[in-house]
């Protein structure tokens, strides 16, 4: 009687001196570094469909880990190291003894696999200006259907223009933003390249007050398309992006716009240690006849980063001072801000205010950062998540150039999780820098954090 042949999951016949239950191929998905990838029917099984449904995210993880699809069970402490958590964190969690953030919910259905719908269903409510895109696959003129924008080709005659497109267009904008901020420029960029070349469609045909206020939503759409191209790593794009956002602001003369665009390519300047280049152009923004105070406290902003870059201290803490000063008064008249209308959180409130200054200091005193990146990492808001990595990577560096290694590493760990979850490249370039800082540390803080850097 020949003897039965055992086989894989897969179907593969195993091999008579495979004592396993899973092929070599398979047994390589299994790796302990990373998760495995899981077919798409993975999440429709009863028990993990069930966890899902309930939103217990602590539950889906538990399910997960017993799924048969593993063949036995994944070991508590191998998925913590997956999350990068601790095994006695990861149990609380399972246990409903410890409640998660936004951005840490985000971070485990990613880093797990999780279906995008899945994961926005998992996941508590982050608020209807955001919701729209739970149902939604971003793709092209899909996401415009979410928030009621019927636009999905260009008008024939100017008469066929609906006017009601011009808030449709600033609505779907913020939407973008705020995805952006939790999830990072990739999922969203294809769309907003899509929703420029329609509003260029719509203000090419348009006449009169219509194309004036079409050319200032194409100015701002193509801001967050410049803003996205950096966070993605591609500046010559973004450089194209803000050139074109600029442009169309001067035609459509919207000084705040046109002060904004000019402010944004003095932050551009500076991350290429163009100090001189950074200056100039925040002087011109601040310069732009007809803007507000939180816009000019702004151009202070980047004008007092700039001089950071020269290590110009004396008109570094100059420009501070102006910055604050406008704050103040600004908060006594303007009550409407630009930000929320280019998709950004309001760039003139403490938390951000506080991070730019902290900024500063990250290059003249790194000492007097760290205080400064506490308090910005307490009130930062959880669900704008790629912001809270930069800042905390931030941190680390602070802690670095303070001659702290230990708190580096320690700081720089707990970046990790959100770096991949957003694939921004700013947090990836500021854990970069701390990567080189630490490289002639021998501490085993330093080279933890080193290995899960270059694991990423």
């Amino acid at each position: 009687m020949s003897p039965t042949h055992r086989h894989c999951r897969c179907g593969t016949p195993l091999a008579r001196d495979n004592s396993g239950s899973l092929c070599s191929a398979c047994q390589r998905t299994q790796r302990r570094d990373r998760p495995p990838e899981v077919p798409a029917e993975f999440w429709n099984a009863a028990l993990i469909g069930a966890a899902v449904a309930s939103r217990d995210l602590g539950r889906v993880v538990r399910m997960y880990r017993f799924h048969p699809f593993h063949v036995r069970p994944l070991p508590q402490a191998t998925v913590a190291g997956w999350l990068h958590v601790s095994q006695a964190t990861l149990s609380r969690i399972e246990l409903g003894r410890r409640h998660l953030t936004i951005d840490e919910t985000v971070w485990f259905a990613r880093a797990l696999g999780m279906p995008v719908a899945l994961r926005w269903t998992a996941q508590p409510e982050a608020g209807e200006d955001v919701d729209p895109l739970s149902r939604r696959s971003l793709l092209g003129a899909g996401v415009g259907a979410a928030v009621g924008l019927g636009a999905t080709t260009a008008p024939v005659a100017a008469r066929d223009i609906d006017p009601e497109l011009v808030s449709h267009w600033l609505k779907l904008l913020r939407v973008l933003g705020r995805h952006d901020a939790m999830f990072g420029p990739h999922e969203v960029f294809d769309t907003v390249r899509h929703e420029v070349g329609l509003i260029a469609a719509h203000r090419q045909i348009a006449r009169g007050d219509l194309r004036t206020q079409l050319l200032g939503v194409e100015s701002r759409w193509a801001w967050l398309a410049s803003w996205l191209s950096n966070d993605a790593g591609d500046w010559h794009l973004r450089d194209s992006w803000a050139d074109r956002s600029l442009r169309l602001a001067h035609e459509a003369g919207d000084p705040e716009m046109i002060a904004w665009a000019l402010v944004w390519q003095s932050r551009w300047a500076a991350m290429r240690h163009d100090a001189s280049r950074a200056i100039r152009l925040a002087d011109a923004a601040r310069r732009t006849p007809g803007t507000t105070g939180k816009i000019q406290a702004l151009c202070a902003l980047k004008e007092a980063h700039g001089h950071a870059v020269a290590n110009d201290i004396a008109a570094c803490e100059g420009r501070l001072a102006d910055a604050y000063r406008l704050l103040d008064a600004a908060a006594q008249s303007d009550h409407v801000t630009l930000s929320d209308d280019v998709g950004r959180r309001d760039d003139s409130a403490a938390p951000y205010v506080r991070a730019d200054e902290a900024r500063c200091w990250l290059l003249l005193r790194p000492s007097k950062a760290i205080s400064m990146l506490d308090d910005v990492l307490r009130v930062w808001p959880r669900d704008r998540t790629r912001g809270l990595a930069v800042q905390q990577a931030r941190l680390a560096l602070a802690y670095a150039a303070a001659g702290e290694p230990d708190r580096a590493a320690a700081e720089g760990i707990k970046t990790l999780g959100m770096a991949q979850s957003t694939r921004s490249d700013m947090t990836l370039r500021e854990l970069k820098r701390l990567d080189r800082r630490l490289a002639a540390c021998d501490l085993p803080a330093a080279a933890d954090f080193r290995e899960a850097f270059a694991a990423l």
